[in-house]
């Protein structure tokens, strides 16, 4: 599994989004703002959002997920310094929001919570909570166990995170999710998968030797259609939908069995 270094890709996404919340300012480390302003010299500002905006529009998806179905529990696997759980629960005190990602990631991201908090005079929602959890080799209901409800209408979702696993690793992630959801009444796991890779070789060359370079990861290669990879979550024995298709991308939910 990808280390903690995946973290310099979510600074890049924060370095975009700080026009329509300047809040993300705060996830940019100075190694950060500095790598990204190197790509600038190699790489438009224009290009580099152009190679960088599948982040931004993956958020786009799952915001609008979590829109129509209206759970009262979330749990969001592999976080990163997404302030989506933190802002939602600042405006429904009623939502559980559990944001999760490896011990470091949510230790920083605690810690520069905890800052913005204070130089903008924010009180901490109590209602949000910061986990830290290996997906692969972790019982996550003993996680998260304590802060959820098994009778609450339960959203689970992974953004941005799978293609960092090997296929083996893939599939063990499956289960784990299946397991997961076996402990809720109503609960449903939220993800996508790559299908086709994006043309061209600015792309190719900033995910494949940039980004794999920052990140110490080479991920995987997505399936190379819709029905390749029904056949891949029929054979994990598990009950899914394939819910959309878009850019490449496809977005699926997972059930309990």
């Amino acid at each position: 599994m990808a280390n903690n270094k995946i973290g310099i890709t979510a600074e890049f996404v924060s370095i975009m989004r700080e026009k329509n919340d300047p809040k993300n300012r705060y996830f940019v480390s100075s190694r950060g703002r500095r790598l990204y302003n190197a790509a600038r010299t190699v790489f438009s500002k224009k290009k580099i959002h152009e190679i960088f905006e599948w982040r931004l529009k993956l958020s786009k998806e799952f915001d609008k997920k979590i829109n129509m179905e209206k759970p009262v529990q979330i749990i969001d696997l592999a976080c990163g310094y997404s302030l989506r759980g933190f802002t939602l629960c600042l405006k429904d005190s009623n939502l559980v929001y559990v944001d999760s990602d490896l011990p470091a990631v949510i230790s920083q991201k605690k810690a520069i919570l905890d800052k913005m908090c204070c130089n903008e005079n924010i009180i901490f929602p109590k209602n949000y909570v910061l986990i830290s959890a290996d997906v692969l080799r972790e019982n996550l209901f003993q996680k998260f166990d304590g802060y959820l409800g098994s009778e609450k209408k339960t959203l689970i979702t992974a953004e941005g995170l799978t293609s960092y696993f090997s296929l083996d690793e893939f599939s063990i992630f499956v289960r784990n999710m299946s397991s997961l959801l076996e402990n809720f009444s109503s609960a449903e796991f939220y993800s996508h998968e790559n299908i086709e890779q994006p043309k061209g070789f600015v792309y190719k060359f900033l995910r494949e030797i940039f980004v794999s370079f920052l990140t110490r990861s080479q991920g995987r290669q997505g399936f190379s259609d819709e029905e390749e990879f029904k056949k891949y979550l029929t054979g994990l024995n598990t009950k899914f939908t394939i819910d959309t298709s878009k850019e490449g991308y496809l977005f699926y939910s997972l059930f309990k069995k």
